[in-house]
């Protein structure tokens, strides 16, 4: 049994349809069903029920669609960690980020670093907190940027790399951009926008709580799924969102910030990683980071 097999054969299972298989993994359909066919002669079981018109796991595929996933999971983790051994000045390093990091000094110095070590393959991810978090406890991931004061981090290292004051992100042609400073109840006016994601659900409800301690109520807006949808709707006049009082420089021109009358957290960004998975080259990008920041 072969990795390659394994991932044909997880296509397969996850699209039920062979030719839309055979195009996910860019090769033809019959070496394609040549493979998953020689995979169950030697499992000695049918993975699959096949007809003209549909094909279906059988009970032996579903079970083996687990397996499958948790042996490549181990063998992408291995290989992860494989590749980020070493001294320390070769190899690939996954570094993921939050969409906050890049109002501070993190592009630079990942920039720096690049020009640095030119024998790393550094490899960036833009994701959400809670999927860094999830990469970095896989294996998938070697070093995390993500927003530490509203993410659970206790089974990982951090250290604090950035941390900035919230401002309103508002319409540039709104009445509101006149005003140097905003109260809540000037952003009572617009509704609140907000992505679908856990860490911006928790930001409203504290939020809500302001609000209704002065005796306002928070209106809610749209719901985005990407990082810039947000800012785009913003400055169409759809609504308001709290950001990176330093984040001018990648939003919208439409979009102004303003600071807000009001006792909110600052907004914190934090370097994580998997102390029991510290190879030399993420303790060589780690010590090289907070280097930088202390020049």
């Amino acid at each position: 049994m072969r990795m390659r097999q394994l991932r044909y054969f997880q296509a397969v299972a996850e699209e039920l349809h062979f030719g839309k298989a055979a195009e996910r993994l860019h090769i033809q359909q019959p070496p394609l069903s040549r493979q998953i066919q020689n995979l169950e002669e030697e499992l000695e079981v049918e993975l699959f029920k096949r007809t003209n018109r549909k094909v279906e796991l059988t009970d032996e595929g579903k079970y083996f669609l687990k397996e499958a996933k948790e042996m490549l999971a181990i063998m992408d983790r291995s290989k992860a960690t494989l590749q980020a051994m070493g001294d320390g000045t070769a190899g690939k390093l996954h570094v993921s980020f939050v969409y906050l990091t890049l109002s501070s000094s993190f592009p630079d110095i990942v920039g720096d670093y690049m020009k640095e070590y030119p024998n790393v393959d550094l490899i960036l991810h833009d994701e959400s907190s809670h999927d860094q978090i999830r990469g970095i406890q896989e294996g998938r991931r070697h070093i995390a940027f993500l927003t530490g004061n509203i993410s659970n981090t206790e089974s990982l290292s951090s250290y604090t790399v950035h941390r900035t004051q919230s401002c309103a992100a508002i319409p540039a042609k709104h009445p509101l951009a006149k005003k140097e400073i905003l109260t809540l109840k000037d952003l009572a006016e617009l509704p609140y926008i907000c992505s679908r994601e856990a860490y911006c659900q928790q930001r409203v409800h504290k939020i809500q709580k302001q609000f209704k301690a002065e005796g306002l109520e928070l209106k809610l807006g749209m719901k985005y799924k990407r990082k810039h949808t947000g800012t785009v709707f913003i400055a169409s006049g759809l609504g308001w969102t709290f950001t990176d009082c330093n984040s001018k420089s990648i939003i919208p021109d439409e979009v102004v910030l303003k600071p807000v009358d009001c006792d909110y957290s600052p907004l914190e960004v934090v370097m994580a990683w998997n102390p029991e998975n510290t190879t030399p080259l993420v303790r060589n990008f780690i010590e090289f980071y907070k280097k930088r920041m202390d020049e």
